[in-house]
């Protein structure tokens, strides 16, 4: 499973010099990088968390400190890279979960994420051989057994997500990041915004950014998702061009 993450920093050839550094990393993949705080917030606002913010601190009206608190909500490890020392211990104030100095190198960043790994909270996915998974019920040591194809989509509410079948809903304890991992796009799953995914093989229309699915509600394809969603119809097209 890879790990995510976005970058922030106002100098762009410091972001590109980053962003190819997390590319030639294995086991990480950036989502996108940004030039200011107040950007990269409101794409973490529409997408959900990520795993990793590597951020610059300084930075022209929102500096990577002052912005500290509510990137660290944003995401499991907030990064930052600056090349300046002397903000080392302001970065740890807001629980950092590392201070790199610029220019970074490849070593460096491969070793922080290998720490990272360490480190996380993410526990080991289940595979998935027998096509069903089980969701936690209400009661103590109580599940749900739902089989993978019958699952029409996916909706977060708040801590909650409630499964939508072909025979009833199910509402469990999880994080909607979660089950994107475990019900990927190799089960025939598919992330379409902040709040839903839906299974590709309900999918009955596509007008537009709206989405018709079998016996369901019609969904707007978020546009944060727009390019992994138009890039899986494209694969499944008979005529893609």
């Amino acid at each position: 499973m890879k790990l995510t993450s976005v970058v922030i920093d106002d100098e762009p050839h410091a972001a590109e010099e980053l962003e190819l550094l997390i590319g030639r990393t294995p086991g990480i993949e950036n989502k996108k990088t940004f030039h200011d705080v107040s950007a990269a917030i409101e794409f973490l606002d529409d997408f959900g968390k990520v795993d990793i913010i590597f951020c610059d601190i300084s930075m022209p009206e929102i500096n990577g400190l002052d912005a500290g608190k509510i990137l660290s909500s944003k995401c499991m490890f907030l990064i930052y890279v600056t090349a300046y020392r002397e903000y080392a211990l302001e970065a740890f104030g807001v629980n950092a979960a590392g201070y790199l100095l610029k220019p970074l190198s490849h070593a460096t960043l491969i070793e922080k994420i290998d720490d990272l790994r360490k480190r996380t909270s993410l526990k080991s996915l289940p595979e998935i051989e027998d096509g069903y998974i089980l969701a936690k019920g209400s009661n103590k040591n109580s599940f749900n057994k739902i089989e993978i194809s019958q699952i029409v989509y996916i909706e977060a509410l708040l801590n909650y997500i409630k499964i939508y079948t072909t025979k009833e809903f199910f509402i469990t304890y999880v994080g909607l990041k979660d089950v994107e991992e475990i019900l990927g796009q190799k089960q025939g799953f598919i992330r379409i915004s902040r709040s839903v995914i839906i299974s590709m093989r309900y999918l009955e229309k596509v007008e537009g950014n709206v989405l018709k699915l079998h016996d369901a509600p019609n969904f707007t394809v978020g546009e944060t998702f727009r390019s992994d969603f138009y890039a899986l119809l494209k694969r499944h097209s008979i005529n893609p061009g």
